[in-house]
Parts: C-alpha cells; structure tokens; sequence
C-alpha cells in the first residue's frame, strides 16, 4: 500500500549558522514521500543564501516573506502550503535521525498526534547528557489537566494528521502554534508517545525558546507578573474550548486564579490545587515536596 505524504514545516528567521545541517538531516529521512515546506520570515544574516542552494531540489519549497511577519504568521502560511495527510515541524537549528518521520509515520495509527523522545545537544552538537524524558513524564492520553503548568511535547518532536491541523485553525496569538496544537490534539483523541530518541535538539544562546529553567536572577518582580498574564490568557483560552466533562474544572481554576491580581494569597487556589495535586503534576518530574512548593508559589499573589 503507497504511503501517505508527509509535509515537514520549516520557519527560518536568522539561522543561517545551523540551518544547513539541520536541511540535510530532514533530505535524509528513510520515509518517502516527504516533501519539506520552508518559509523564511525576512531573515537578516545568510539564512536566504543558504536556502538558495536547495531551490531546486524537487523534495523542496521555499517561500520568501517580503517583510517580518512574527512566526505564528508565517508558521500559518507554511503549514497552509502542505500537501501531507501528515505534518511535521521542524526548527531551524536541530539535527533529525534519519529514522525519524519512518518512526513516527508507523506510530500515529488512530491518534490525532505522536511525538517522541529528544537529546539535548550544546551548539556544537555534542550531547548534554540530558533527554527530555529526564525533564518531563511523558505522557499518552487525553486529559489536558496536567498541560496547565507543564507541557511534555515539543513542536520539533511531533507528526500531526492534517484533521487535527484544520481543528486548530484559527490559531490565536496568546500562544506558540504547536502549543496550541497539542491541546487541540487532547480534545480531539489525545496524544501518543513514542519512546524513542528521533531529534538532537540544539540549546544554544539564540535558541527561541529555553528547555532548561531560567536562572533565579532572571526571575524580577516585573517578569512574574508578565508570566502570570500569559498563564492567565493560557488558562482562559483552554477553559474557553474544554470539553463540557472539564468545564468546572477550569471555570473554578481561571476564577481563582483572576484574584491573584487582587490579593496578596489566594488561599482558596491553594486548597484547588492541593485538591487536584496529582492531575495538575501528571506532566512534571518534581516530587511532592518541590510540588508543593510549586503550589505555593502558584497561590501567591502576583500585583506588579
């Protein structure tokens, strides 16, 4: 029986330095047929010159954005370019095993979306002994309780099917794309792990986004309340879209957690999350002590 189409999506902005590797670990992939979409977001350093050396590949299409668009717009106008019955998501800086989307393509089966295992890598692609198994529980269902405060998937290790990618359209700007994709997945079947390293994922100083915890330093007054506004609109959207079986759930949540705008302690969001400690944590790796020093620090006030 032919295989379906699987669409891999790249958003290139100024990462020229990795990008290279990162192309030639996607051309490499065992499954076949792949097609890889790419859209630079109007990059400034040579990611366009290296992207010019794959124009004619017949696996490959690049789009050139005119001017910045922000990612979760060109992440929108990639992923609207694929073909794929499944879709994969790329960073510009990692390094795929070549059994990669061959993996994940055998194990989606009736699921939504499957993500695997990664190997944090440091810039030059050497391992930091850490997976991100060490990091997370990984988990394989659908209650989206423990997504919260934690998340256990990452765009980079995911293959979705192109239902669940219609699902999550329109996506909103309150959170990253794949974000948004997987609690969409928890809606509409649930997620699947595979315990497999497929991804060498590269930590270095202009990363988008940080795996390893902040340093205490970073951690200013001003920087927890913009954390608590982005948690708050996190939590609205998902009570917004929750199935009618976790509707009390986070109606209460989102009530109690306003108040942290008003008082000092919300003793009563301390009682909710002691009450649903091990839903809420289900996703963590912390242990009940540091579980509830997190739920402290959750129930404090957050006025700027």
């Amino acid at each position: 029986m032919e295989k379906p189409l699987v669409s891999v999506v790249l958003c290139t902005y100024n990462g020229g330095k990795f990008l290279a590797e990162q192309l030639e670990s996607i051309l490499r992939q065992t499954y076949k047929p792949l097609e890889l979409i790419i859209s630079d977001d109007a990059s400034e350093d040579d990611t366009r010159q290296v992207l010019k050396l794959y124009e004619d590949h017949p696996a490959v299409h690049i789009f050139y954005q005119a001017k910045n668009i922000g990612l979760t717009s060109n992440f929108a106008f990639a992923a609207a370019q694929t073909k794929g019955a499944l879709i994969a998501f790329s960073d510009q800086d990692d390094i795929w095993l070549e059994n990669k989307i061959e993996q994940l393509a055998a194990a989606i089966g009736d699921s939504p979306l499957v993500y695997s295992n990664s190997l944090l890598v440091d810039e030059a692609g050497n391992s930091m002994q850490t997976k991100l198994s060490d990091l997370r529980n990984m988990y394989s269902g659908n209650d989206s309780r423990g997504y919260i405060l934690f998340s256990c998937v990452w765009g980079h290790g995911m293959l979705i099917t192109r239902k669940l990618l219609t699902q999550s359209l329109p996506m909103p700007e309150v959170v990253h794309h794949d974000i948004w994709i997987v609690f969409q997945a928890f809606l509409n079947g649930g997620i699947i792990y595979l315990d497999e390293v497929l991804t060498h994922y590269r930590q270095h100083s202009h990363s988008a986004s940080k795996t390893l915890p902040e340093k205490k330093s970073e951690r200013t007054k001003e920087y927890r309340y913009a954390i608590y506004q982005m948690k708050l609109s996190w939590i609205k959207l998902m009570q917004q879209n929750e199935r009618k079986e976790f509707q009390p759930f986070y109606q209460r949540l989102l009530k109690l957690y306003e108040e942290k705008d008003q008082k000092k302690y919300v003793f009563p969001l301390l009682i909710f999350l002691l009450k649903y400690r091990k839903e809420i944590f289900q996703l963590s790796k912390k242990g009940i002590t540091s579980q509830l020093v997190e739920i402290l620090k959750q129930a404090r006030g957050e006025k700027p």
